[in-house]
């Protein structure tokens, strides 16, 4: 019999583990933050479709100078960007942001200037340098997104919004790379393929999200936010795992029609149906303590 996790346990997971709240000894960076990774993209959360055109958002922020997915500053030689007064990766708003002379382009390697969150980068309108290599500031051009069109990116891609469940922050929709979380088959190095979060299209899967701030950590072991653990690992609430120290813990994917992996993690744990909507992702599952 396919033991089934139920989608209210996950769904508080990744509404706290993506929003960019602190965590051990962590910050609010993140998955949470998708300008500095997932994050950040540093960081990545489940929940709301935030602001209909990615400027302003659904948790009362401030509307900003411009609209993201619009690109509506008056000078051509601006573009609309998230902007962070501090180097924290949560933006406090949107900016008109000098363009720079002969921008990256969509998917080539950027840099970011001064912090990450300065709005300063090198790639194109519409587009943000998604940070992935935090001491040299680099990292690759996405498209920003309309969570409200019908197509709002590419063909394998999410419009994935970030930052819209922390109060005072705009949302911040980025096309994200779709991807097979039992083959993390990230394109990008030291990506990982983690759980997004549902949109106004109703999608619901995996993304690729850049690496985290700090070390990423193994099985069983304390996480903040989604892209925190290891690659194949998914961070879910601390019930759900044996002696968790923390308000959530990192746990394996695990393949519903292979030989159960995951007493040899732990002896309670048993792999567990992922339940997501989509029939794609039937196989899927993750070593919880069954209920």
């Amino acid at each position: 019999m396919r033991r089934h996790l139920s989608g209210l346990a996950l769904l508080s997971c990744w509404l706290t583990a993506c929003s960019g709240g602190s965590g051990p000894g962590g910050s609010a960076a993140g998955t949470s933050g998708a300008t500095g990774a997932a994050t950040g993209t540093g960081g990545v959360s489940v929940g709301g479709t935030g602001a209909a055109t990615g400027g302003g958002s659904s948790t009362g922020a401030p509307a900003g100078e411009c609209l993201l997915a619009e690109q509506d500053c008056p000078d051509p030689a601006q573009k609309c960007m998230p902007w962070s007064a501090e180097d924290d990766r949560v933006p406090d708003t949107t900016r008109c942001c000098p363009l720079a002379e002969n921008p990256k382009q969509l998917g080539e390697t950027c840099q970011i200037q001064d912090y990450d969150g300065s709005c300063l980068d090198d790639c194109a309108k519409g587009t943000v340098c998604v940070q992935d290599d935090p001491n040299a500031l680099q990292g690759i051009c996405q498209a920003l997104c309309d969570v409200t069109s019908p197509d709002p990116c590419a063909p394998n891609q999410t419009c994935k919004p970030f930052f819209e469940n922390l109060p005072g922050a705009p949302v911040v929709p980025i096309c994200m790379d779709q991807c097979d979380p039992l083959l993390q088959d990230c394109a990008r190095p030291d990506w990982s393929c983690i759980p997004d979060s549902p949109t106004a299209q109703g999608m619901s899967g995996f993304l690729c999200s850049p690496p985290p701030p700090a070390p990423r950590k193994g099985p069983l072991q304390a996480c903040a936010l989604a892209n925190d653990c290891q690659p194949g690992l998914v961070c879910v609430p601390t019930d759900l795992i044996p002696d968790c120290s923390f308000l959530f813990c990192c746990t394996p994917l695990c393949n519903l029609t292979e030989p159960d992996p995951c007493p040899a993690v732990d002896p309670s744990l048993s792999c567990v149906d992922w339940m997501s909507p989509s029939p794609k992702w039937d196989q899927v599952g993750v070593c919880v303590i069954p209920t």
